[in-house]
């Protein structure tokens, strides 16, 4: 049975969709202000594993990754720089989606940008306002945090011990220190847009809350992002939705799933402290294929400690499964039993994968089991045992459609499957048809469009130049 960690009760609980069959997922992604860094590929890399294990499961998966393309820090980086925000967010998230495909990171199903989202944004701030749980002051809309009797629950803080050691910005305009700013109003030189409570752009928290809501409703089953961003951002996403959303509605989020931090020396790596090391500079030095296998190598929500010489360690076992693969990539199937412990060892592999990413998607377990496994292969093929063959192919396709490892040694992760013909005429009508629902703001009916794409073997990406097709992953 799949189970999972929850940050919320703080226990691991099996896994249970709202849904049968299907589980709706929300993972909190960038602020594109400057290059990527180690620590922005872990939840990416993190969350297309826990994808891929639940479409294995048999869930038909929507998940909804963000990019927050305006906010504070990509305001003064543009004002330091003398390039325009819009201009900063669009190069620098460019560059990290690069990553992500170099990196085997298969797209979510929406990739939601908050500038593209204002409508919903604005709605659900105007629903805070009418209840009461928001207000108007010096020319922005705050959340009222003591409107919300269970504020702190999700990171087990008592609200009255929260102004204790917590360093808060003075504001005159804030009936409490913890409120917090739903629309901030227009400055000279930042970007702005109309809102029936004045010109402005959206505060942090809210763009998160609107973009779970407009594509996936009242629920979410899981909800991501790394543990930094357990307090403040996911309590306030938390308290916002529950308070603009009809309780009878269900508005809520089933698990919290937080990723640790990857360190340097023991301090998180970050932009702001300048101790990342550029993702792309690691893919070029040591492969795409290690660097997703080293964010990997540990399970994900324990911290990981850069280090160049894990890294190359995490290669040298990848560069063992690459030197299988050549061995056996042209060998028939073979499915039977294999008698002895190495044998065992060989056989059970899918089985033990499974249970490995069943238990929260333990991946340091899973690979531990395929190199328990590369090392078993060797053996009998040394041997001479010719079934061995057979069932080290499977296994390592096993492997690659798991885990998103590459099978060859060098270049790019890659998607496990390329592309090698267009879609039926029917799968391409159905595009056609959904891109004129997207047009025209039914949103409900593109989503059943995308469903029955899906059902056909294919899944739809909705990016800026149009939708792109490719070939849905086999469970």
């Amino acid at each position: 049975m799949l189970a999972v960690y929850d940050t919320a009760t703080g226990t691991v609980r099996p896994f249970a969709s709202r849904v049968p069959g299907q589980v709706s997922a929300y993972v909190c992604g960038i602020t594109p202000y400057a290059e990527a860094h180690l620590g922005h590929a872990r939840p990416a890399v993190v969350w297309d594993v826990i994808t891929r294990h639940l479409q294995h499961r048999g869930y038909r998966v929507t998940l909804v990754v963000n990019i927050t393309d305006v906010d504070d820090r990509l305001i003064e980086r543009a004002a330091a720089t003398g390039v325009p925000v819009a201009a900063l967010a669009e190069e620098n998230a460019a560059r990290y989606l690069a990553d992500m495909r170099r990196l085997g990171v298969e797209e979510p199903t929406y990739l939601s940008r908050a500038t593209e989202n204002l409508e919903p944004i604005v709605t659900l701030i105007e629903r805070l306002l009418a209840r009461g749980a928001a207000y108007q002051a010096g020319g922005d809309v705050y959340m009222r945090v003591r409107s919300i009797p269970d504020y702190g629950a999700l990171s087990h803080r008592r609200l009255d011990d929260l102004l204790v050691g917590v360093r808060i910005t003075p504001n005159p305009h804030k009936a409490d220190p913890l409120d917090f700013a739903l629309w901030k109003g227009a400055r000279p030189g930042e970007p702005s847009w109309p809102a029936p409570f004045g010109w402005g752009r959206p505060g942090w928290h809210i763009e998160c809350s609107a973009m779970a809501w407009r594509y996936l409703g009242n629920w979410v089953d899981l909800h991501g992002g790394g543990v930094d961003l357990v307090f403040p951002h996911h309590e306030n996403e938390r308290v916002q939705t529950r308070a603009a959303l009809d309780p009878q509605d269900g508005p809520g989020v089933g698990y919290w799933v937080h990723n640790g931090m990857v360190t340097t020396s023991g301090v998180k790596m970050s932009k702001s402290l300048g101790n990342g090391t550029a993702l792309s500079d690691l893919i070029q030095r040591h492969g795409a294929a290690a660097v997703r296998g080293y964010l990997l190598s540990v399970h994900y929500r324990s911290p990981l400690e850069f280090s160049e010489a894990g890294m190359i360690e995490v290669a040298r076992g990848l560069d063992r499964v690459a030197r299988l693969w050549d061995t056996v990539k042209d060998a028939p199937p073979a499915a039977a039993p294999l008698p002895g412990e190495l044998g065992e060892t060989l056989f059970q592999f899918p089985m033990r994968l499974d249970a490995a990413l069943d238990a929260d998607f333990n991946t340091p377990a899973a690979l531990g089991h395929l190199f328990d496994m590369v090392r078993a292969a060797n053996s009998l093929i040394a041997d001479g045992t010719l079934a061995a063959f057979g069932l080290a192919r499977r296994n390592l396709l096993v492997a690659r459609d798991a885990l998103g490892l590459v099978l060859t040694t060098g270049g790019s992760a890659g998607p496990p499957r390329e592309l090698a013909s267009g879609p039926p005429a029917a799968v391409a009508a159905l595009v056609a048809e959904r891109t004129k629902a997207r047009a025209a703001g039914d949103f409900t009916r593109a989503d059943a469009l995308r469903h029955k794409i899906q059902d056909a073997g294919w899944v739809v990406e909705d990016r800026r130049d149009g939708p792109v097709l490719r070939p849905r992953r086999e469970a």
